[in-house]
């Protein structure tokens, strides 16, 4: 779940996070700008952006083929949740 979070949260704020160091590194050089409307609207589009390249990336180099397998969702059984899985679908004997 970590992962799915940081491969996700890590694009959508990165362009937040360049421009706070832009900012940063401007005020010690005695420049005087900040965030503004504007600014955290583009640094929105641009997270939104490349967080759906991540997206679309993801889902085109993950190994698991969707031919072939069977989803099984999540269960509770025993008192115990077990975990959605994706199983090789058993060849069907006529």
């Amino acid at each position: 779940m970590i992962k799915a979070i940081l491969f996700h949260g890590i694009p959508l704020l990165l362009p937040f996070v360049i421009y706070g160091l832009y900012l940063y590194f401007d005020k010690r050089a005695g420049g005087d700008k900040g965030w503004g409307r504007n600014s955290i609207a583009i640094a929105t589009l641009a997270g939104l952006v490349l967080m759906a390249v991540s997206l679309v990336a993801l889902g085109l180099v993950s190994g698991v083929s969707r031919e072939g397998t069977v989803y099984v969702p999540p269960k509770f059984e025993d008192g115990r949740i077990i975990d959605s899985q994706i199983l090789p679908a058993e060849e069907k004997k006529d």
